[in-house]
């Protein structure tokens, strides 16, 4: 089972734009946080809507990104006690939220609404400074990966722990909840660009393959080991740089000589290969692809392949290491912003969620116009409750920490280099 969000769909129908959501001019526009979605939620709005009823789509989102920037509010019974005060209610634009209505809601309206939203977000953030040398990938740089985020055992759909013992752990373990989701993640913006929900028991790579964007060059790690993948990234226009597993072989066709960047980045080996064995030429065919080996100071080997053999061997190690930048986000997703609860068992409601946060994470890095950090979520949230108003004082404090972060960061890698050139 898969649900998407953040993934272009085609529309079951043509667009109509839906009235105006109530309230939405008055308070929306002058709260620059929510500003972005102003002329966005309508879209959420679908003209077969039943007559009858008073929660829509974009009461939902905005219910969900209220939570998201509300630490305090992990239930949907929190959410309904806080809209049950008419001044909340006022201020949002939004009808009372019984938790039963809005646990029906979730598993009612389809989180693929929220798609043309998240990718009209997407086209407002800016790519931050990075490296001038992945300009040369000519390509929009995604590092692909996903997550486990843990459900309650009776989330029948979400059960994937084996609940029999290994040689590892000779305790069987309990049967528990958890699902899986997994990310498209643009290095350079520093922005998720799409997400699938899982069961958690469908590989990452078959997932990939299903979802696969146009015009990309995918980083992907060691679970993405199938030579049919790579293939399908092919076909689909895009370029790869994929860390190979052991059992992955290639025939050698020509060795190349190493530069003095290669080896300081280092780069043990480089060479122009093709797919070998019956599975690797089925999918790949003859096509030459660029091999480079990189070895570890405590002798770790890393061998990476590419199929865009104009790189140079020691800029597979530098795109490489920027895949660390999904890592990054998922400690952001799960620790930072704490977002460890689900509201549904569903698996609809759980891809709203995620959405959700998506979404909630596009709103920072267009308000702020950079990378959202800890900082700038949590001087949200206080925006959010309306302890701070967001005036210009308030992006000045953002700014000012900024720069005290980026400060803290240049020293911290200059004494890395220091250590390093000691050592």
């Amino acid at each position: 089972m898969c649900s998407t969000c953040g993934v272009p769909q085609e529309p079951d129908q043509p667009e109509r734009r839906a009235e105006p959501v109530p309230g939405s001019e008055k308070h929306l526009v002058s709260w620059r946080l929510l500003q972005p979605l102003d002329d966005l939620l309508h879209t959420l709005r679908r003209p077969n809507e039943h007559g009858n009823r008073t929660l829509f789509a974009d009461h939902l989102l905005v219910a969900h990104l209220v939570a998201f920037f509300s630490p305090a509010l992990k239930s949907l019974r929190r959410i309904e006690d806080v809209f049950d005060h008419p001044g909340a209610r006022r201020k949002y634009g939004l009808p009372r939220l019984p938790h039963s209505t809005l646990s029906d809601a979730q598993a009612l309206f389809d989180p693929a609404l929220l798609t043309p939203l998240a990718a009209a977000l997407q086209q407002r953030v800016q790519d931050r400074p990075h490296e001038a040398r992945l300009d040369e990938l000519t390509r929009k740089l995604l590092a692909v990966d996903g997550s486990f985020f843990a459900l309650a055992p009776r989330v029948t759909w979400a059960l994937y722990n084996k609940p029999y013992a290994t040689a590892r752990q000779p305790v069987p373990p309990r049967r528990r909840g958890n699902v899986r989701v997994d990310f498209q993640f643009n290095v350079l913006s520093g922005v998720p660009e799409a997400a699938c929900v899982t069961g958690g028991r469908t590989p990452e790579y078959t997932t990939l393959a299903a979802h696969l964007q146009a015009g990309a060059c995918y980083v992907l790690d060691r679970a993405y080991h199938s030579y049919q993948t790579l293939a399908d990234v092919l076909a689909a226009g895009s370029d790869f740089v994929v860390r190979l597993r052991d059992d992955m072989q290639f025939a050698t066709v020509a060795d190349h000589a190493l530069r003095a960047t290669d080896r300081l980045a280092a780069v043990t080996a480089c060479q122009t290969v093709r797919a070998c064995g019956l599975r690797g030429a089925k999918a790949l065919g003859a096509r030459p692809l660029r091999l480079a080996e990189f070895t570890a100071a405590d002798g770790t080997r890393l061998r990476l392949l590419t199929n865009r053999l104009d790189l140079d061997a020691d800029l597979l190690g530098v795109v490489y290491r920027h895949r660390w930048q999904i890592e990054l986000f998922f400690r952001w997703l799960k620790c930072l912003v704490n977002f460890r609860h689900f509201f549904a068992e569903s698996e609809n409601g759980v891809a709203w969620q995620i959405a959700a946060a998506l979404i909630g994470t596009l709103l920072l890095a267009v308000v702020t116009g950079a990378r959202p950090n800890s900082y700038d979520w949590a001087l949200m949230t206080h925006v959010m409750s309306g302890l701070l108003p967001a005036d210009a004082e308030f992006f000045a404090i953002l700014a000012r920490r900024r720069a005290e972060r980026a400060r803290a960061a240049k020293w911290q890698q200059e004494y890395r280099a220091r250590q390093k050139n000691q050592g």
